[in-house]
């Protein structure tokens, strides 16, 4: 189970539930409930990414390439901000690509905030440090390649940390 941080704060019940969702993606793989939080106009994107996702579907399969992206992955938020209609989470991710390597990278998620489902959510990190992992053999190219565009992708593989 992942450690309790700045996550604790949250007064929104919405971006809590993000929150938890996300706890169940890197820890089981299940990302029903992340889907659960989009409405059909919901955009799901990610820093690099070359389009985003839309909807419970687009949450589904956008959440799922991050999760199949490592062995094992854990966020944990350093810093929480927030209004009525937006939550900005900071946070540290930990874990391991499929060779066993361990990744860190650091980022933010910017969470629009609608009631009690969300407008949009946008991931901003590292993403060289990201897409190391699939680069090499060392993690799912496949699940990494629907995150990060071309020319991200190319960057991770001449920035040397990827080997």
């Amino acid at each position: 189970m992942a450690s309790e941080g700045a996550e604790t704060l949250l007064a929104s019940a919405t971006a809590r539930r993000f929150v938890d969702a996300l706890r169940e993606v890197e820890q089981d793989g299940e990302t029903g409930a992340m889907a659960e939080l989009a409405t059909d106009d919901t955009r799901w994107t990610s820093s690099g990414a070359a389009h985003s996702s839309t909807g419970p579907d687009g949450a589904r399969t956008f959440w799922d390439a991050y999760r199949r992206t490592y062995a094992d992955i854990t966020s944990h938020f350093t810093t929480v901000t927030e209004t009525d209609a937006r939550a900005v989470l900071e946070w540290v991710s930990t874990g391991h690509h499929h060779d066993g390597q361990p990744v860190r990278y650091v980022g933010a998620t910017v969470i629009d905030l609608a009631g009690d489902t969300v407008d949009e959510v946008r991931l901003y990190f590292d993403t060289t440090a990201a897409r190391a992992v699939a680069t090499e053999g060392s993690g799912d190219a496949e699940a990494a390649d629907t995150m990060l565009d071309d020319s991200t992708a190319e960057s991770g593989r001449n920035s040397g940390l990827a080997s």
